[in-house]
């Protein structure tokens, strides 16, 4: 009886960023953000933004994912797109005292990854299909989470060269997946000996942060800095399991189903430079690092599980650790924005390319974000007043990975009978993985001091 393969939430493993004029640029967006975004990207970004202002945002993800594995068959992902989004609310007071501005925001940011995954060769254990059609159910089945970041946000400048900001998070998240379980006497992958298990976990709220600074030397340039430090996420829920007729025969039952479920969230650093040429055009290059070396394992604690048998036997469920080993994640992004008719339309596009944080040894189906380059447009015009609508597309070109010496392996039902020994895991990583990613991105942004009665 076990549990499906942890899934994780950020970069290697997310797809870069959301906001849609960070995607627009390509993801740098961490010197001077001009919109809501700024909560995730640099909050020192609020301190330019004068009056009461309202930002919503969305972006439509599609993921092609797809496994051929080495044993024998192909899966791929069958679900659609998964949207999220960003409703943002900020309002500048302008100058305070020795402050030349200060501003406050609050809202909630969603991660950029994909949430939902589905294989439709995945079968339910009282009805066995050749192990071939489904390879990766031992890695996943389906999985549907989602995570998201209350946010306050506070920033101020100084005599407008130097600004800063912090915003106040507090993390909450769900999850649930389904995962294949090898339930069989000895090693081997016959689906009629596979057992399912599901997990249904959720967290209360984990505290966390962003703190920002951009500074301004020269009126044309923008430096800017952030940083969210890493933290524990915690969830609790419950672990059920859905037996093979095999272990059904034998009377096995599971007394139990309470489980936590802990994963590490990284350091993650931007740096930013924007530059104005001339009037209309603004350039800027990031480097993101995401420290995921910090992670080296993904965990299920199960909470007084037991599974018993007539014999009699009992045995308490051990925690199940999932071995990731994980490495720190680099990515450059260069964007431009130009005015190409000033005050009514702006275009942009980007580029980006970031490194795996995820090792060749531990790659699956879980999340298909590898090392990628990714290449975007968009543009944002002025409706009325004060008034716009932003649209950016990205495709992610997501290097193929073919993997030899694969760790991820079954997840292996202890053994139920009086005196045996439990099976060792079959490895089931060995293969061929294929992904792209698209994302379509829409946002309104108003300013709603605009709309005041004009004399």
């Amino acid at each position: 009886m076990m549990l499906a393969r942890a899934p994780a939430f950020a970069a290697g493993i997310e797809h870069p960023d959301i906001g849609t004029i960070a995607i627009g640029r390509g993801g740098a967006y961490a010197a001077d953000p001009t919109d809501g975004l700024a909560m995730q990207y640099n909050p020192a970004g609020f301190a330019s933004q004068h009056g009461l202002r309202l930002t919503l945002d969305a972006n439509l993800s599609f993921q092609q994912l797809s496994f051929a594995a080495a044993s024998g068959g192909t899966a791929s992902n069958s679900a659609g797109g998964f949207l999220v989004g960003a409703p943002i609310v900020s309002y500048g007071f302008g100058p305070v005292g020795p402050l030349s501005a200060l501003t406050v925001a609050i809202g909630f940011t969603t991660p950029s990854a994909i949430g939902q995954e589905s294989y439709p060769g995945t079968h339910p254990p009282a009805m066995p299909l050749p192990a071939a059609q489904d390879p990766q159910r031992y890695a996943i089945m389906s999985t549907d989470y989602f995570i998201i970041y209350y946010s306050a946000a506070i920033a101020a400048s100084y005599k407008d060269w130097l600004s800063a900001g912090v915003t106040l998070q507090l993390v909450h998240g769900s999850a649930k997946f389904s995962q294949a379980v090898w339930s069989g006497p000895y090693m081997g992958t016959d689906p009629a000996f596979d057992a399912v298990a599901n997990v249904d976990v959720s967290n209360t709220v984990v505290p966390t942060a962003v703190f920002g600074v951009t500074v301004r030397p020269i009126p044309k340039l923008a430096l800017g800095l952030s940083y969210r430090p890493r933290f524990d996420f915690l969830a609790h829920g419950t672990l059920t399991t859905d037996l093979p007729p095999a272990a059904t025969a034998l009377a096995v039952t599971v007394v139990g189903n309470s489980t936590d479920f802990f994963l590490r969230f990284p350091d993650v650093i931007r740096l930013g430079a924007q530059y104005a040429i001339k009037s209309r055009l603004r350039v800027e290059a990031d480097v993101v690092a995401e420290l995921w070396s910090e992670l080296h394992t993904i965990e299920i604690r199960p909470q007084n599980i037991h599974i018993t048998t007539p014999m009699p036997t009992d045995r308490t469920l051990a925690n199940i650790v999932f071995q990731k080993d994980y490495q720190d994640s680099i990515s450059v992004r260069v964007g431009a924005d130009y005015d190409l008719l000033p005050n009514r339309l702006t275009v942009r596009a980007g580029y980006l390319h970031e490194t795996s944080a995820i090792p060749l040894k531990s790659v699956s189906v879980d999340f298909g974000n590898w090392q990628r380059d990714v290449v975007s447009v968009g543009a944002t015009v002025k409706i009325w007043r004060g008034l716009n609508a932003s649209a950016a597309y990205a495709h992610h070109f997501i290097a193929d990975q073919s993997v030899t010496n694969s760790q991820v392996v079954q997840v292996v039902t202890p053994c139920s009978t009086m005196g045996c020994t439990d099976p060792a895991p079959t490895v089931v990583g060995n293969g061929v993985y294929k992904a792209s990613l698209d994302v379509v991105s829409l946002s309104l942004g108003a300013i709603l001091d605009d709309f005041r009665p004009r004399p």
